[in-house]
């Protein structure tokens, strides 16, 4: 249930991000051949930033916050860094790129944290 509660938040910050951040625009359904490009973003960037916690415990290492920053720091840029180079239907400028790659990331970052938090109980 923690995995769904974090998934289903991340997918929230970023649609939200993407909705309300300055920066960022999003291109009108009449004129995107894929319809809901920002949903399936927010769905994608979700489900990755949401596997951060479950994956370093499969991985057995040593669990810190740094680890859990810089890995939703990077999933985070290179996300939006593929967003900004492939102009599919959302438009990012640089103020939008930098301010959103840093409120997502640390959204994501409380999100797992929170999340092993609960998971190490």
């Amino acid at each position: 249930m923690t995995y769904l509660r974090s998934f289903f938040l991340n997918i929230l910050i970023v649609f939200f991000v993407l909705r309300i951040m300055p920066g960022i625009q999003i291109e009108f359904f009449e004129n995107v051949p894929n319809i809901g490009i920002d949903i399936f973003f927010s769905l994608i960037l979700g489900f990755l930033n949401s596997i951060i916690a479950p994956f370093l415990i499969a991985l057995e290492t040593k669990i810190t916050n740094f680890k859990i920053a810089v890995l939703s720091t990077v999933i985070t840029f290179l996300s939006f860094l593929i967003i900004a180079i492939f102009k599919i239907g959302i438009d990012i400028n640089f103020l939008g790129f930098i301010l959103s790659v840093i409120f997502v990331s640390l959204m994501s970052f409380f999100a797992n944290y929170l999340e092993l938090k609960h998971l190490l109980k």
